[in-house]
């Protein structure tokens, strides 16, 4: 009974934690695994360990696709989940082809992605924090 409770506790803490914060996991662990699969990519003997890089870069862009939410984010929603299929898209053709540049491409993507959400995440807690009123306070 006590670890049912404990576990649906979890569950619901991180269920509620910031979204923003999330997405942003999502990209740093896209970038750090496109990462990781451009060091051992030309290793011939790491195409096992390349390709399950490659599947975390592909699981992250799922993620961040099931992420957005379409109704209030209309089309910059609609134009990320058209850019994560895209970037999907060419990591599978890059694993096929062994094509080095396309991982490349796909990190130049997330790392400037990744820099919008900061910024975006930053503004939306500065607008929704309340404003101090310095006048009274004091010193």
């Amino acid at each position: 009974m006590m670890k049912a409770g404990y576990g649906a506790y979890k569950g619901a803490q991180t269920e509620t934690k910031d979204q923003g914060k999330l997405i942003l996991v999502t990209y740093d662990i896209a970038i750090k695994h496109a990462k990781l699969a451009l060091e051992v990519f030309d290793d011939k003997k790491k195409i096992e360990e390349r390709a399950k890089h490659i599947f975390k870069i592909q699981d992250a862009l799922e993620e961040l696709q099931i992420a957005l939410n379409m109704d209030a984010g209309g089309e910059i929603a609609a134009n990320l989940f058209q850019l994560y299929t895209y970037m999907y898209n060419v990591t599978v053709e890059a694993n096929i082809r062994t094509d080095k540049t396309k991982i490349e491409e796909v990190l130049q993507y997330l790392e400037t992605l990744r820099e919008a959400w900061a910024q975006a995440n930053l503004k939306s807690k500065a607008e929704s924090a309340p404003e101090l009123n310095l006048e009274n306070a004091a010193v």
